[in-house]
């Protein structure tokens, strides 16, 4: 079975994502990571900085949640749950 390469989320770059900018969001009855973009290494204050930018602007409906945006090492075929977390790099781009 082939697998699809994730790319960079920045228009024009074409190099394979090694970060997943996402937030656990919740409806009240699923949960899972919302993601807002993946990011290469060149990019990745970028796609974090716009990814906070659009959260702040997003109006919850009724029942909807939204936590704190973080930064994910991104491995093809894992779950969200398995995703590591990369708490000390969010603080180097956190607004």
């Amino acid at each position: 079975m082939p697998t699809t390469l994730v790319r960079c989320s920045v228009p024009g770059c074409s190099a394979a994502a090694t970060y997943k900018i996402a937030a656990p969001w919740s409806d009240g009855q699923f949960a899972e990571l919302k993601t807002y973009g993946h990011a290469c290494p060149d990019h990745l204050g970028q796609v974090f900085r716009d990814a906070e930018q659009r959260k702040a602007e997003y109006r919850l409906a009724a029942g909807e949640s939204i936590e704190e945006i973080g930064i994910y090492r991104f491995e093809m075929g894992r779950r969200d749950r398995q995703l590591q977390r990369l708490w000390g790099l969010e603080e180097n781009y956190r607004s």
